[in-house]
């Protein structure tokens, strides 16, 4: 699926000047390390890049800048991230149990303002920023609240979070609130995807209206799936706390006891290609067996210090690396995570998986995310045609250790 990508309001001018970039490094992602590099910007757009010696003389009129012994790299892509909230830091105990986690949460958000929502994805997007996160895919659970964010630093596509926990109508209501904000996207300063916020909260019937209205619209689709052990529990056994929990609000159980929730989703038919799959944490055999299959159809989003803060077992990405999956990585929400820093999510993903290439952990970041919302060729990579998303990391370094110099940032990198 081609999905649809629009800048609004932005008008190119052959008449903006051209502005020339020097720096020890260039890290175009698709190509190798340019040693003693330069990028050539014009209206917010890459125009050239390769060695400085090479374009120092086909752009002597542009404004140069020397950004000195840095590498110059695309910027962050985060796929995953829960804006909303960003006041939470703090407010929860590592390795709490998730159904109770998830009763805190909806306590502290019943005691919300629209003002302290806003106020938060405003927060959390510029610390965001401030690590050299410069585009988001955020899932947003207050449609309503679209046309009142404030400009932000960052390009956001918003996912809108749809389900029907408590009925048909409820999912209704949020499938006919996307395709108004569809119908006066123009006005909005974000994009947007689709969100069935996870199989116990979204019926099979919401997830099959949600992937058909993707496709109307040609919206990337994001769910979380597989992310708890009680979420297993409720689908393969038909008990537990979630089970009861989720039961409580009237939901129609029959779709549990017999499978797990991948199975329930897959078997049906209801992931379209290019669906992205938030967190992935437990498969069993057959699960395996499925998803086997399917490596070039969705992509995996991990968040590591989620992953952490919840004392999961160790996440399973040989299984999904060694089948074609792409794998992504999000920050998600300050209610599970004690900052919002794609360099840290980096840094576990490395500790975790130390077999893992440190150029395949940073396309995690880059090329991945931006191929899972159609973006490839714009974001996520220094090419001739690209958005001049740039961030600059201090380093003065051997060669052969950029790669893992960028992982282990820990400075704010500068936003170019």
């Amino acid at each position: 699926m081609t999905i649809q990508y629009e800048i609004s309001g932005l008008v190119r001018s052959a008449n903006k000047p051209f502005v020339f970039y020097r720096t020890r490094y260039v890290m175009p992602m698709r190509t190798p390390i340019i040693e003693n590099g330069a990028v050539v910007v014009r209206d917010g757009v890459i125009i050239a890049f390769g060695k400085y010696g090479d374009l120092k003389n086909h752009y002597s009129s542009a404004l140069h800048h020397d950004c000195g012994e840095v590498i110059l790299m695309p910027g962050l892509i985060n796929a995953h991230a829960h804006l909303d909230y960003s006041m939470m830091r703090g407010q929860f105990t590592p390795g709490m149990n998730f159904t109770h986690w998830v009763q805190a949460l909806n306590t502290i958000k019943k005691t919300l303002s629209s003002q302290d929502i806003l106020k938060a994805i405003e927060e959390g997007a510029h610390e965001l920023f401030s690590w050299g996160c410069t585009s988001l895919y955020n899932v947003e659970s207050f449609a309503d609240l679209i046309g009142n964010i404030p400009p932000l630093p960052v390009r956001l596509w918003q996912f809108i979070e749809v389900m029907d926990i408590r009925g048909r109508e409820q999912g209704l209501q949020g499938l006919a609130s996307i395709e108004g904000l569809l119908k006066k996207k123009e006005f909005m300063s974000c994009n947007f995807g689709i969100s069935p916020h996870a199989p116990q909260t979204s019926s099979q019937g919401l997830y099959r209206a949600a992937g058909l209205l993707a496709k109307k619209y040609q919206l990337p689709l994001c769910t979380h799936l597989a992310e708890s052990e009680e979420e297993i529990e409720m689908f393969t056994q038909g008990e537990g706390v979630l089970f009861h929990f989720i039961k409580n609000y009237g939901r129609d159980m029959s779709d549990c006891g017999f499978q797990t929730p991948i199975q329930a989703l897959l078997k049906n038919d209801l992931l379209p290609e290019g669906a992205m799959l938030v967190h992935m944490n437990f498969l069993n055999r057959e699960d395996r067996l499925m998803l086997r299959e399917r490596g070039n159809d969705f992509y995996i989003i991990h968040c590591p210090k989620t992953h952490h803060f919840f004392k999961r077992p160790p996440f399973d990405w040989k299984f999904f690396y060694k089948n074609g999956y792409r794998i992504l990585l999000g920050t998600d929400s300050l209610a599970s995570n004690n900052s919002l820093n794609l360099f840290e999510e980096m840094q576990f993903m490395a500790a975790s998986a130390p077999e893992l290439p440190p150029e395949e952990i940073l396309k995690m970041v880059t090329l991945h995310p931006a191929l899972s919302a159609g973006m490839q060729g714009y974001l996520g990579e220094i090419s001739r045609g690209a958005f001049a998303d740039m961030i600059a990391i201090p380093f003065a370094g051997k060669f052969a250790k950029i790669t893992q110099a960028v992982i282990e940032n820990k400075i704010f990198p500068k936003v170019i």
